[in-house]
């Protein structure tokens, strides 16, 4: 008899040894960095841009956090006959996720966040600009080149607010559909996954 609760004991902690609850900060959850450029195409004043910068964030599971910042000045308007460069720059938070992120490709998603300025320039010489806001979700595929490279290509749309006081422009003539290429070096976390999907 003791020794049938000898083992009834033994088998009891065993299983509560081996099922316990998962939880975002236990030794089961997985932790990275990332860094690397940005890329995004969008419009301007109707006018394909590029908007070049970076980015990077803490990883959690698949989910990350970060910042992010992205510049054009690829776009011009003319204001009563005079060409105006536009330089149109942003930045803030950067969240994302990715979804089963140990595969080699997979579903890549992410918003940004951000405040920034547009400015209006003659020969680089500054005569209108004003402060906006930024809002930029998107979504796409991402691809594991290798452990510590993974590209992404996704679409989205970016919403610009904040724009009243520009002489010819407004919000809409910034907000529009975003093509993306996101690059990101770093150590992703993903060899705790699980893998049997």
């Amino acid at each position: 008899m003791k020794n049938n609760l000898l083992v009834f004991a033994a088998l009891l902690l065993s299983t509560f040894a081996y099922s316990q609850t998962e939880t975002l900060f236990s030794g089961n959850a997985s932790y990275g960095g990332f860094g690397g450029p940005l890329i995004e195409f969008s419009s301007i004043n109707g006018t394909l841009v590029n908007d070049v910068g970076g980015g990077g964030a803490l990883i959690i599971n698949n989910f990350f956090v970060g910042g992010y910042g992205l510049g054009s000045d690829n776009a011009s308007v003319d204001i009563n006959g005079l060409e105006h460069d536009i330089d149109f720059s942003q930045g803030g938070f950067w969240f994302g996720y990715t979804h089963k992120q140990h595969k080699l490709i997979h579903l890549y998603s992410s918003v940004k966040v951000g405040w920034g300025e547009a400015e209006l320039l003659v020969n680089e010489e500054k005569r209108f600009d004003e402060n906006l806001l930024a809002f930029s979700p998107d979504l796409g595929l991402e691809f594991n080149v290798t452990s510590w490279f993974k590209l992404g290509v996704t679409a989205g749309y970016r919403f610009v607010s904040g724009l009243d006081d520009l002489p010819v422009l407004d919000d809409n003539d910034f907000s529009g559909m975003t093509g993306g290429i996101t690059f990101r070096f770093g150590g992703f976390g993903d060899y705790n996954n699980n893998r049997n999907d």
